[in-house]
């Protein structure tokens, strides 16, 4: 019977750089993957496609923009969707063979495909083939969480999978739920000249985001013609004929859309149900596997992390626990993992980007904290590339530590890094003040803001002295 060390089960942005990383401390490792190749969903049907189509997308958008700027172009932009699948197609192939070469160049790591399923606490069943280890852990992802709809064309319709794989763009599409996977590929579909709705049950899109960020993107997705449906309580999908027709109610109203493609975005749940934890005593609920801040499950050898644990579900975010969950197994002091300096991306129009607290969050806490915000209207850079709709938040505890950043820019994505590491090194408004950003930057913002909050203090601080002097008792 084979033995290994370490068994990690699942090879996407947590399981793989957590076998590589294990088998650099001179351990035997398997990574075991239903897929032929490591990447995980996030390279074959995520992050990394959706990021594809949405770059194709925006320079579709720059060139029809053209004008603004006052460049002519001879002919209208054309877009060559087949050739935007191949360029996809090629750069998952490279990422995941990249991957696989360097596990094949590592004597301590073996990859195998298959489905893993344990037997026992210390023995895993692959491909009918029986292995021990001496440790494991659960890195399996989420899956597509489908609610229980009426109508026969809930089978029919796409989930994020499918989207990526279409030949062909569609006439028109429905979104149901109006998460980050919806508002993402709404927008891309929108910019491409598809016919795009949203159907959602809440009161507004991104129900989990900054408010005025949610709202703004909401504005901006109306006016660019995506038709927006709140308060929505969805009744039925039926399909015939290659069309959907997706019936549902709101404010009592019967309301029916036609469409040629349907996009079920409704939310993910953890992918542990066929591996057997109820028999070794690995306790999971519909969240995903229960762990502790070390990532241990239940049980002291296995660990779990990524989609799969009920925690938040970001590629990076499980790169960042397999680090966690490897120093744990293997050195000599225990690591904790700390959500609080989290930091993501919607690759919206425009984007959203967030690292620590939002204000929601922090009053849910019960935490002493004032926000402060600089609006990219005054803004020279904004003012420049004509993308003034956005703003930076700070969020500061009673000692002026920034414990939250929310961006809402064109190119928040490229702004996040700096926010994220004001935040996990705890950094106040003064630390940013004595940096110079140059000019003219997005990125200036950060020491604008700092700037304006530095003469706000010394503005208050003014006014209470004088008030001091002219005996006002604060008592």
């Amino acid at each position: 019977m084979k033995e290994y060390d370490l068994i990690v089960i699942g090879a996407g942005p947590a399981g793989t750089p957590a076998a590589m990383a294990a088998s650099m401390f001179g351990n035997k490792v398997l990574l075991v993957d239903k897929r032929k190749r490591p990447g995980g969903e996030c390279l074959f049907e995520g992050c990394i496609p959706s990021k594809v189509l949405e770059n194709a997308a925006n320079r579709y958008k720059m060139l029809k923009e053209a004008s603004k700027f006052h460049v002519a172009l001879k002919s209208d932009p054309q877009i060559h969707w087949e050739e935007v699948l191949k360029d996809k197609e090629a750069i998952i192939k490279r990422r995941s063979e990249a991957a696989f070469m360097q596990i094949q160049n590592n004597p301590n790591l073996d990859y195998l495909q298959g489905e893993a399923k344990f037997v026992d606490e210390f023995n895993i069943e692959i491909n009918n083939e029986k292995i021990k280890f001496k440790k494991a852990l659960i890195a399996t992802g989420g899956k597509v969480n489908l609610p229980p709809f009426k109508g026969n064309g809930v089978q029919k319709a796409w989930t994020n999978r499918d989207v990526f794989f279409e030949e062909k763009l569609p006439s028109e599409i429905v979104f149901v739920g109006a998460g980050a996977i919806s508002c993402e590929l709404a927008g891309m579909f929108n910019e491409l000249g598809v016919k795009t709705y949203i159907l959602e049950r809440g009161e507004r899109i991104l129900k989990r985001v900054d408010v005025d960020a949610a709202l703004a993107v909401q504005k901006r997705m109306i006016e660019n013609g995506v038709i927006i449906e709140l308060n929505v309580d969805l009744e039925s999908i039926e399909e015939e004929n290659d069309i959907f027709s997706v019936h549902y109610k709101q404010e009592g109203k019967e309301k029916t859309i036609k469409s040629q493609r349907v996009l079920l975005a409704t939310g993910r749940v953890a992918n542990v149900d066929d591996l057997g934890l109820d028999k070794i005593g690995v306790d999971f609920d519909k969240h995903g596997v229960k762990v502790d801040k070390m990532l241990k499950t239940t049980k002291e050898h296995i660990y779990a992390c990524g989609d799969c644990i009920n925690a938040p579900k970001f590629a990076h975010t499980a790169s960042y626990e397999a680090g966690i969950v490897v120093h744990n197994m293997f050195a000599p002091s225990d690591h904790f993992v700390n959500y609080d300096k989290n930091s993501w991306v919607l690759f919206t129009n425009p984007e959203i980007a967030s690292v620590g607290l939002t204000s929601e969050e922090a009053q849910k806490r019960g935490l002493e904290v004032r926000v402060e915000k600089y609006d990219y209207k005054i803004d020279a850079k904004a003012q420049i590339d004509k993308e003034e709709l956005g703003f930076i938040k700070f969020l500061m505890d009673k000692n002026d530590i920034i414990i939250g950043v929310q961006i809402l820019s064109a190119d928040a994505a490229s702004l996040i890094g700096e926010a994220s590491l004001i935040v996990a090194n705890k950094m106040t408004f003064m630390d940013i003040l004595n940096a110079i950003h140059p000019h003219p930057t997005l990125t200036e913002s950060f020491g604008k803001l700092a700037q304006q909050i530095f003469f706000k203090t010394m503005m208050e601080n003014r006014n209470l002295i004088e008030n001091i002097k002219k005996g006002v008792s604060y008592e």
